[in-house]
């Protein structure tokens, strides 16, 4: 059965906001042979978080990953003006289970015959940097048509090797305008503070930094837990963000430097700790633990 356009606009809609979701029970076959991974899911894009992952890899075929039916193509170069441009080239698939997967930024002219349904020995097309493409990349999203909720493919993917735990590099104490490194034997003063801090994951396969999204980090003052985030799924609800059951308005989940808004405590006169934990999908972890002290 071929599916409807507005199919392909749910797809390209979901891409605003982060909220847990039920877990798919599928996994998912690599779309490419070179492994190279370029960009995570739930990065900070500056006007939206990222809904896929970005594969590099240089001039190779992608292949579905999943048997499944055609939704849609576009070849950039056929007919520039009639869709979002972003993605330039690319092509939909749906599967069993309701899953739908896009390929974007394919070469032009690399789709090759159409088909109704394709296997993953089919090739859908090659690698490029037609659309919105800073260098040839594969941009690769996963849409859970159930849970109404795009997801993070390298959870269903064939695990890669990771042994390196995310970086916590920075975690600042923020009063309005006002931001102060969160050190240990810091001194602030009683009141409300929102905490930030810069988290990423790196790359195992470069000797030169290459920041990624994590997959989780976590926050706890004096024992409570004040903060959660995972970069499971990304889902639209009404224009705003809905993380874990919690809306959220627009800058609440990274700040305008793309550092991670870690919550709000309110901070008492004595002693405290705060504790960060950062994690990635391979289970390796990074944990800071910052003593200060509160007083007027």
């Amino acid at each position: 059965m071929r599916l409807t356009q507005a199919h392909l606009v749910r797809v390209i809609a979901a891409c605003a906001v982060l909220i847990s979701a039920r877990p798919p029970a599928w996994a998912l076959d690599w779309p490419v042979a070179a492994k190279i991974i370029t960009g995570t899911f739930g990065e900070d894009r500056g006007d939206h978080f990222h809904n896929g992952i970005d594969i590099g890899g240089g001039n190779q075929d992608v292949h579905p990953v999943l048997p499944g039916e055609l939704v849609f193509r576009f070849d950039e170069a056929s007919d520039y003006s009639s869709l979002p441009r972003g993605l330039g080239t690319f092509v939909v698939l749906h599967h069993d289970q309701d899953i739908l997967s896009l390929y974007g930024h394919l070469q032009n002219g690399s789709l090759g015959p159409e088909r109704a349904a394709y296997v993953p020995a089919d090739r859908l097309g090659i690698i490029g940097d037609t659309g919105h493409a800073n260098g040839p990349h594969l941009h690769f999203t996963v849409f859970d048509e159930e849970a109404g909720s795009t997801v993070n493919p390298l959870a269903f993917l064939p695990p890669l090797r990771d042994r390196q735990p995310p970086v916590i590099r920075h975690v600042l104490a923020a009063l309005g305008d006002l931001r102060l490194p969160l050190e240990n034997g810091a001194t602030l003063k009683p009141g409300r503070i929102d905490i930030l801090a810069e988290v990423y994951d790196l790359r195992e396969d470069v000797a030169f930094s290459w920041p990624l999204a994590p997959a989780s980090v976590s926050v706890s003052v004096d024992g409570v837990e004040v903060f959660r985030i995972s970069f499971d799924s990304l889902q639209v609800a009404g224009g705003k963000a809905v993380l874990g059951g919690t809306t959220l308005s627009r800058g609440q989940v990274y700040d305008s430097a793309g550092i991670l808004r870690c919550g709000t405590v309110e901070l008492r006169s004595g002693a405290s700790s705060l504790r960060l934990v950062a994690r990635d999908l391979a289970g390796n972890e990074a944990v800071k633990i910052i003593s200060f002290s509160v007083h007027e």
